[in-house]
């Protein structure tokens, strides 16, 4: 199955190849959290290396008053359509869909001084004290979040693009509901595993009923918590089933929290892979992928997280049974990665960084959104770039940006 092979998902969308770019956070929106011209430009930019491959936005959150970071866009009642559909212009060729999410607990104490979660009992995200103790949501709170998914897909329909992915890892708040770990409830909100994933096909439900056949909706997925009592391989594989019988179109598969970030390849073993011969040495969850396979059943499963060469992804397309490859970092240091790889090019690896394990993993996150910025003011990423440069900026940055703008998302929210 070459990375040339169209794939036309459940929805009738059609892509013309198997390498998508995949979310990440851009951090670009203007005070009032609209799309803005740097969106533009950066959409513009990948499309044009994309070769007509789909495209996934960064986060846009569901609720204005918690958010992951501070210029994230939010689509809700607020959002200017038309400034969203000027970035679906400006990515026009490609196919768009825009990620939507909700922070959950993982909402730093810049944005929020008292975040939500399922439960309380699991405190704060321990990371040298950027994150408060949540509080736990209503009932009534939950089902009022799960209705803001389904708010966000249907102005993203309006804004003409062509779906959304609700994004149920990376331990925001509807993994936070798959979680035993964080999510501790005896109502109908938790318990076993099709109680803690109620949230997750609400929220799936939500965004369908909200824009009806041939809108796609996907769902991003992690394979674990990577922690002892949370989130296990077993669970994930129970959740892509009732998934599959939700009727979704695509299914992502990821891993990891801001607490064992295995989406960066930190925790223990993902690294070093297996060797065995589909990809899985760079592939940080492509063992979960095989095993997710016949869960999914005719449904596309997507795989990101450390993929970086050709070889690497013909493996995985040919012998994992992985449908699509998702692309994230490597494409914010170089927008035409995909055109390359079609045309046949080997691929790279990635810089690693030497900062301690916190700073590191805040460093390196903020290297990649500076490129993104870079690309989203028109001009080249800057890969020589020092990570405790992009590690000091993110604390500024957020610091001001965050504490600023707190009293004017709440005063926004709370208006009709």
């Amino acid at each position: 199955m070459p990375l040339h092979d169209p794939l036309t998902l459940p929805s009738g969308l059609v892509l013309p190849h198997r390498l998508v770019k995949a979310a990440m956070t851009e951090n670009l929106a203007d005070a009032d959290n609209q799309p803005t011209a740097a969106h533009e430009r950066l959409y513009r930019r990948w499309a044009a290396g994309a070769q007509g491959g789909l495209l996934v936005t960064g986060n846009l959150m569901v609720d204005r008053r918690h958010l992951e970071r501070s210029r994230n866009i939010v689509a809700d009642r607020h959002l200017d359509v038309a400034r969203l559909r000027r970035v679906r212009e400006a990515a026009a060729g490609s196919p768009l869909i825009a990620q939507l999410n909700h922070p959950g607990r993982q909402a730093n104490r810049f944005l929020s001084t008292r975040p939500v979660a399922p439960s309380a009992d699991a405190g704060a995200v321990p990371m040298l004290g950027l994150f408060a103790r949540p509080r736990p949501l209503s009932g009534d709170e939950v089902a009022e979040l799960v209705d803001g998914f389904g708010t966000a897909a249907r102005l993203c329909q309006e804004a003409g693009l062509d779906g959304v992915q609700v994004h149920a890892a990376h331990g925001y708040l509807l993994a936070q509901f798959l979680s035993p770990h964080v999510n501790r409830r005896t109502d109908g909100w938790g318990g076993d595993v099709p109680g803690r994933a109620r949230a997750l096909l609400a929220a799936v439900r939500a965004a369908r009923q909200a824009t009806g056949a041939g809108f796609t909706v996907a769902v991003k997925l992690n394979s674990s918590d990577f922690r002892h009592g949370g989130f296990t391989e077993d669970d994930a594989e129970q959740v892509v089933r009732l998934l599959v019988a939700e009727g979704v179109d695509l299914i992502e598969i990821s891993g990891g929290t801001y607490e064992n970030p295995a989406l960066f390849g930190e925790t223990a073993g993902l690294r070093a892979g297996t060797g065995d011969g589909t990809g899985a040495k760079e592939a940080y969850f492509a063992g979960f992928a095989r095993r997710a396979r016949t869960a999914a059943g005719d449904v596309p499963l997507m795989l990101t997280g450390g993929i970086r060469t050709r070889a690497a992804m013909d493996a995985l397309l040919a012998d994992a049974g992985v449908d699509l490859i998702g692309l994230g970092r490597p494409l914010a240091i170089d927008p035409d990665l995909t055109r390359r790889l079609l045309a046949g090019e080997d691929g790279r690896s990635l810089p690693r960084y030497t900062l301690p394990t916190v700073a590191g993993m805040a460093g390196e996150s903020e290297w990649y959104e500076t490129q993104i910025g870079r690309l989203g003011a028109g001009g080249d990423p800057k890969p020589d770039l020092h990570p405790a440069v992009a590690a000091a900026r993110f604390v500024a940055g957020e610091a001001v940006r965050g504490v600023s703008g707190r009293r004017r998302r709440h005063r926004l929210a709370a208006t009709a």
